[in-house]
């Protein structure tokens, strides 16, 4: 594609993401609502197969919708919301890749372990395909030469062997213990 065309389709981009458009309402199970443009609504695919399935809402250009979002708590709400919103901008802009992965670890950085688990779930919820995969990534650096029970205590996972046979278990796979970090 010429640098022309790609400045149109950059343009084209920028005009559809920051274009006028209804406001949905997206309610949080613990209460609060947030208001968000058709377009970032339109990245959870949750939220996107509820407002198809409404075919009133879909005729009334500039009319207000409120979708009760029943498993998501307004503390992952507001990071959802910030994601998409900030995504939205990056693809109509067309953020350089560093920008955006830079973007995406501050999103989690200090997150505590509950909050990128509770975060997890509420995209796996929402169907936010790429926060799920960015969320999915970070947990997966946390626990990454982790030991065992790190990684149950993270989870909330009870161990159901004896302490034999997990005696057992660690001694037949030395192997994967030897790189394992100080928890």
């Amino acid at each position: 594609m010429s640098t022309s065309n790609q400045g149109q389709q950059t343009t084209q981009n920028q005009q559809e993401f920051f274009k006028v458009t209804r406001i949905i309402t997206l309610q949080a199970s613990d209460g609060p609502r947030f208001e968000v443009t058709e377009p970032i609504a339109m990245q959870m695919g949750t939220v996107r197969s509820l407002l198809e399935e409404d075919d009133s809402s879909a005729s009334a250009f500039g009319s207000s919708i409120t979708v009760p979002l029943l498993n998501v708590p307004s503390t992952c709400l507001v990071k959802v919301i910030e994601y998409c919103k900030k995504h939205g901008q990056f693809r109509a802009k067309s953020t350089p890749e560093d920008q955006v992965k830079a973007f995406d670890s501050g999103l989690v950085k200090d997150l505590s372990d509950d909050m990128i688990i509770e975060l997890l779930l509420c995209a796996n919820y929402l169907d936010a395909k790429e926060l799920l995969e960015m969320v999915e990534k970070a947990i997966a650096k946390r626990i990454e030469d982790k030991s065992p029970e790190f990684v149950r205590k993270f989870f909330g996972i009870e161990c159901d062997f004896s302490p034999e046979e997990e005696a057992r278990v660690r001694h037949e796979n030395k192997f994967a213990f030897d790189d394992i970090d100080d928890d």
